[in-house]
């Protein structure tokens, strides 16, 4: 099934409680702007439009241009608590999603972050519990304050992982277990390259 992915996220936004649309409104403005300086856009039909491979929970972003694709998709809390995670990627000209029928190859165009060989989730760089989260959980006194460091953190990370997408995923975090393969970077499990062994 297609659809518009930026029209499905303004569908979504709008049913948020208060503290969770105002973390949404926060990337926004603040967040997408700086990935729009780098050459990043977002793009109605991102992964072909397909509501399969990307929730209305998402912003997606992504530079179409070079041999492999930078691609971030900044993923907000499924059940609208006030929390995010981001997850990257370089995407080669083919790309694989898993099918009801096994694997099948789809051209980068189709493909969402995790189609790729491998992706990856931006850490806070303390190896603590909820590193790879930004927002809250539970109870806080000045939720909106506490969001506002959050973001903060999340934007002084924002010049490590343009650079890193800029100059190419290192080919040593692919050969890797899953895990961490730098202080801000996770390997996820979920990766092609392990299902393919």
């Amino acid at each position: 099934m297609a659809g518009d992915q930026l029209k499905r996220f303004d569908r979504w936004r709008k049913k948020l409680p208060e503290n969770t649309e105002y973390l949404t409104s926060l990337v926004i403005d603040e967040v997408v702007p700086l990935f729009q300086e780098r050459g990043f856009d977002r793009f109605a039909d991102y992964a072909g439009g397909s509501t399969f491979a990307v929730g209305p929970n998402c912003i997606p972003l992504q530079r179409r241009s070079g041999s492999k694709w930078p691609t971030v998709e900044i993923a907000f809390d499924k059940r609208s608590r006030p929390g995010l995670g981001v997850n990257f990627a370089a995407l080669p000209e083919v790309c694989c999603r898993e099918t009801e029928l096994g694997p099948t190859n789809i051209p980068r165009l189709e493909a969402s972050v995790v189609e790729g060989a491998a992706f990856f989730t931006l850490c806070k760089g303390q190896r603590s519990n909820f590193d790879c989260n930004f927002g809250y959980r539970g109870f806080v006194l000045r939720p909106k304050l506490r969001l506002d460091r959050e973001i903060a953190i999340l934007k002084s990370l924002l010049p490590w992982l343009f650079s890193v997408l800029e100059l190419g995923i290192p080919e040593a975090w692919y050969q890797g277990k899953p895990g961490y393969v730098d202080q801000y970077a996770f390997l996820s499990l979920g990766s092609r390259i392990f299902r393919a062994t």
